[in-house]
């Protein structure tokens, strides 16, 4: 491997490494607008040039290679030169509206100009007028003033998506990001675009001017929107998500993600978040809260045990395993059947998205085979409906066909503990709220075996209970049941004993997992992290990808 000194020091990293790669490594900040790991590398922008010993100019370090005994200087009088020049041709026409500009917060070519320039402008002319709010498609907006032609668009619907939607036309300073002929920007991966620009050319329609991203919380959670799982970040204010974006994971989604998975996090409008209903004392329903609710649910499950009656426990495949684990020990333990429904199948594609929409159908199998061996499905299910006294349904968005309507219609009790009103929840004789699922903490298991944490961005709304909680409160008020965990266990704890119950987690906590994951171990040793190593050629986020904001950070004095 070439050895290449940078700034001073040295160091040893594969062959086709380029510089930027390199610096990066030994935490040297090289600035870059341009350049993706993701994408192709045109070395357009010419803000990361760097001198480099026997060249006689300034070469792009985000498209060199280094090579054995290269010398790099980033620091040089030449290269401060270049990089204020740099940003000054770039800021010539740019109309500089940062009060006003949705990326203020999180800009690059305003933290660029900050950092490596503060020089005033030379420009006593008027600018060049280019267009402003030009619609490129249903999702996203282009204000071209704005715009640095950094083509990171256009490399990405050609190079990722294959969907040529953009283009740069015209020469000069009259240069501007344009959709191509008879097209618009429309593809299941179009708000992408937005994630990647450096500056504020590329806004969502949707998160446009609705918040300063100094005022947003964000926390990393996962995707529940199919069985692929991208690692994202939830941007949330007063309890509300505002928007959700990619986050970078090598083993999972890299940088990218699909558009319907930013609005897994949306609240629905069909949402049961404080009442259900249950049997009144005149035989008429009535609302109630989930307490309420699990003490009619523990009755009809008294009544049963003492007529012998059988039970049933039938779970969606996109709960978290924490979930899952706790309503299989119960089943167990009481002799319930227990049944795993799906929810509808979608398109999938072959850059991420996957027709299996169940985030945790590899998880609940997993589980299910050691802790209630011999459960079954929707088929099953439908066989045995009739002879069931008394079935809970835990639900996440369940596909209600008409061979599982049927089914609950035979069931001669029916109790739903769901997030979700529609067709399951009109079926039931008790609906019991539960936490929606990313109201609370949890993890899951991708469709490849990655095992990830699901973070709380938003509060638990008041009056709702999450299906973990609901195991552990009936297996103590019907069946008098000390599980290995209690309504008050946190899923981190009850991770572990996930781990230590089942092969397939074993080794694995809940810290261990931490933030990108970690695969099944199958009863082996620990997963790889495949890429995970800062420092390693593989490692390498976005480097202009949107960071905390710092004003806010600033602001709480941190």
């Amino acid at each position: 491997m070439p050895k290449v000194t940078i700034d001073g020091h040295e160091i040893e990293v594969p062959a086709g490494t380029t510089v930027v790669r390199a610096a990066k490594q030994l935490g040297v900040d090289i600035p870059v607008f341009c350049y993706h790991p993701g994408l192709s590398i045109p070395a357009n922008c010419r803000m990361c040039l760097v001198e480099i010993e026997k060249s006689p100019k300034p070469l792009p370090a985000c498209y060199t290679e280094v090579t054995e005994g290269m010398v790099v200087r980033t620091r040089t009088e030449k290269v401060a030169a270049t990089q204020k020049s740099v940003l000054e041709f770039i800021l010539l026409n740019h109309p500089v509206d940062c009060p006003i500009c949705d990326q203020a917060g999180e800009c690059v070519l305003q933290e660029h100009y900050a950092t490596w320039s503060t020089k005033p402008s030379r420009l006593f002319h008027e600018k060049v007028a280019k267009p402003k709010g030009k619609i490129l498609g249903p999702t996203v907006v282009l204000d071209a003033e704005r715009c640095i032609l950094c083509t990171r668009c256009v490399r990405f619907t050609e190079e990722v998506t294959g969907t040529y939607e953009l283009a740069v036309q015209d020469r000069g300073e009259h240069a501007e990001l344009t959709n191509t002929p008879n097209k618009v920007l429309d593809n299941p991966y179009s708000l992408n675009v937005v994630d990647i620009c450096p500056v504020g050319a590329l806004t969502s329609r949707e998160f446009r001017f609705r918040r300063r991203v100094w005022f947003l919380d964000q926390r990393d959670s996962v995707c529940t929107g199919c069985a692929r799982g991208c690692s994202v970040r939830v941007d949330s204010h007063g309890n509300q998500v505002e928007r959700v974006l990619p986050r970078y994971n090598p083993d999972v989604n890299k940088w990218w993600m699909c558009d319907d998975g930013r609005r897994v996090f949306e609240v629905r409008k069909t949402r049961v978040l404080s009442a259900g209903k249950a049997p009144g004392t005149s035989g008429a329903p009535r609302e109630v809260n989930a307490l309420d609710g699990v003490r009619a649910l523990a009755a009809w499950l008294q009544q049963a045990k003492t007529s012998g009656g059988a039970t049933g426990v039938a779970l969606s495949a996109s709960l978290t395993n924490e979930d899952v684990y706790a309503w299989g020990r119960l089943a167990a333990a009481s002799g319930a059947k227990v049944y795993v429904l799906d929810r509808t199948a979608a398109q999938g594609d072959k850059l991420l998205r996957l027709a299996d929409r169940d985030a945790n159908r590899a998880g609940t199998k997993a589980i299910l085979d050691t802790v209630a061996p011999g459960w079954g499905g929707a088929v099953e299910l439908a066989k045995d409906a009739a002879g069931l006294e008394v079935l809970t349904v835990v639900d996440h968005d369940i596909a209600v066909t008409d061979a599982l309507a049927k089914a609950f219609g035979d069931v001669a009790h029916l109790a739903v503990i769901t997030d979700l009103s529609g067709p399951l929840a009109d079926a039931a004789q008790v609906v019991i709220p539960a936490t929606p699922l990313h109201n609370r903490e949890g993890t899951v298991v991708n469709a490849d075996g990655w095992v990830q944490r699901l973070a709380s961005p938003l509060k638990a709304p008041v009056g709702t209970v999450a299906p973990h909680v609901a195991a552990a409160q009936l297996a103590q008020a019907v069946y008098g049941l000390e599980l290995d965990f209690a309504d008050r266990t946190r899923p981190a704890q009850l991770f572990d004993h996930i781990a230590a119950t089942v092969s397939a987690f074993q080794h694995l906590d809940y810290v261990e997992v931490g933030d990108l994951g970690r695969g099944l171990t199958n009863g082996g040793d620990l997963a790889p992290r495949r890429a995970r190593t800062e420092g390693t050629p593989e490692w390498e986020p976005d480097p202009v990808a949107p960071t905390y904001p710092r004003p806010f950070a600033l602001r709480r004095g941190a």
